[in-house]
Formats: C-alpha cells, structure tokens, sequence
C-alpha cells in the first residue's frame, strides 16, 4: 500500500536538487560527501559521469548508443524508467543515495516523445506548430511524473543534478536586454516548479581561491539575482542558515537540523580530521 503514516522524520537534506553551471563540482561534491553506497544514473546526453570514480560503494549507470539515429526519444524515456526501476528494486546492490544527473538533458527527449505522438494520430495534417505548446504541457507531466517517482522511493538519499540558466523576471517581456535571474536550465513554468519538489534546492558555484586554487560554494537562500535556491525548514532554523557554504552535504546537515553555523563548522572540520 503506497500511503502510509509518518512515524519517523526523514533524515535531513534526504531530497536535494543541486544546479549549476557545468564544471561547478556537483558530481564530485556528491561522490565526495554523499553517504554511500551511491548508485549515480546519468541521463540520456549527461557528460558529467567521466569525473565518477570507479571504486568501491560507488556505481555508475551510463546511458550510451552506438548509433543515436536508431534511437528513438520514446525509447530513451522507457530504457530511463527501466534503470531506474532496477536501481530502486536494488537489483544492482545496495543503495543508500541515488543521484540522477542531467535533468535538463532528459527534458529535450520528453518533448520530442511528446510531439510525435502528437504528430502520429495528426489525421487532419495541421503541422508541427499546431502541436508544441501541447507537447511542452506533457513533457513537463512527464519530468515532473519521473521525479515524483523517484522521490517516494524506499532510498535515504536523493539527489537530482541539473545545469543553471538565465530566465528573464518578465517571461512576457521580449526585450534582448531585458533583465533575468538564475534558475535551474529547464523550460517555461518548470524552472520554478521543479524547485518545489525538493527539500532543498542548493545552487552551485565555484570561486578563485588563488591563481591556481578554485573552491566549490553552495547557496542556500535565494536573493534578487538568483530565484531557485529553497530549503523547506522550520521558520527557526532558516533564520540560522548562511547565504553560501562550502560544498560538504554533512555540513549541510548539520545546519538543517539547527546546529548552529559556528558550531555545525567546529564539529564538520573536526569530523574531516577524524575528531569526534
């Protein structure tokens, strides 16, 4: 039976939405700080798995073709939701973390499903335009549905990865410099939505520590710039969360459960140097 009643909290941060620009170290900050064993599946057209490390409480789901002309987006959709279903029925071993990397590529193939069936039963031969804006309603269904899935899976952890765009702060403004905001790369109304369906949406940055040392940093709380940051906390605590933070998932469980910034650092860098 799908509904049961909540008798345990869920541990903090089980559900993350982490984005950003590529090469801003979402992979590894998974692979580096995610509690193992971690099952990493990278959606049709991610690049991101070549910084996964093949080791021990670590396993990698590539999707790979040898011809993409053969294949079809229907397929793409059906072979997702098929390894995805293998990972949650722990037919590849255990799984304490599951991160889905590439939300943003998977969408391209969810439109193009979309509008193929919708061109396939066109039996008045309307063309093309008459069908995209429907096919963009069920493309959005069909990611939303996806994620809707893997976040009632029976797995601790989850962790959905997608790249950073800019949207404008007026979709019906059609000005080319008309002003914008980040927010996860995703279609339309989506790029808001999506941000809703996690507990936490982190975005990811890098800064030059040196001239030849880069840092990764999380931003937690939103600002006039940047609209898809989202931690769903107690009032209390949100008041105690920093804007930006390294980027260590156990320091940011930490500060969800309220410990204070000051000491939630004393007690991660301890914890990095093997203290108590």
């Amino acid at each position: 039976m799908p509904f049961h009643t909540l008798t345990d909290h869920c541990p903090p941060g089980s559900r993350v939405m982490l984005w950003g620009r590529p090469n801003t170290f979402k992979t590894t900050a998974i692979v580096e700080t995610w509690p193992r064993p971690i099952h990493f599946i990278s959606l049709p057209g991610e690049k991101g798995y070549e910084t996964i490390p093949q080791v021990e409480g670590i396993t990698s789901h590539v999707w790979a073709v040898q011809d993409l002309a053969l294949v079809s987006p229907a397929s793409v959709l059906r072979e997702m939701e098929e390894i995805t279903a293998q990972v949650l029925g722990r037919q590849h071993g255990p799984v304490t973390t599951l991160a889905v990397e590439g939300l943003h590529k998977v969408y391209d193939y969810a439109y193009d499903a979309a509008l193929n069936d919708l061109l396939a039963g066109d039996k008045k031969d309307q063309g093309a335009e008459v069908f995209r804006g429907p096919a963009y309603g069920i493309a959005h269904k069909t990611v939303m549905r996806y994620l809707n899935k893997v976040s009632a899976a029976n797995v601790e952890y989850l962790v959905v990865t997608c790249w950073e765009g800019d949207k404008k702060d007026d979709p019906k403004n059609r000005q080319a410099n008309a002003p914008t905001h980040k927010a996860p790369q995703l279609p339309g109304q989506l790029a808001d939505a999506i941000t809703g369906e996690f507990g936490v949406s982190v975005r990811s940055t890098i800064k030059r520590k040196s001239p030849t040392e880069l840092a990764g940093q999380w931003q937690l709380l939103p600002d006039g710039q940047v609209h898809g940051c989202a931690v769903k906390v107690p009032l209390e605590i949100a008041k105690g969360l920093p804007r930006t933070m390294p980027q260590d998932f156990r320091l940011l469980q930490l500060l969800l459960q309220g410990v204070p910034q000051a000491e939630a650092a004393e007690r991660w860098l301890a914890s990095l140097k093997g203290g108590v």
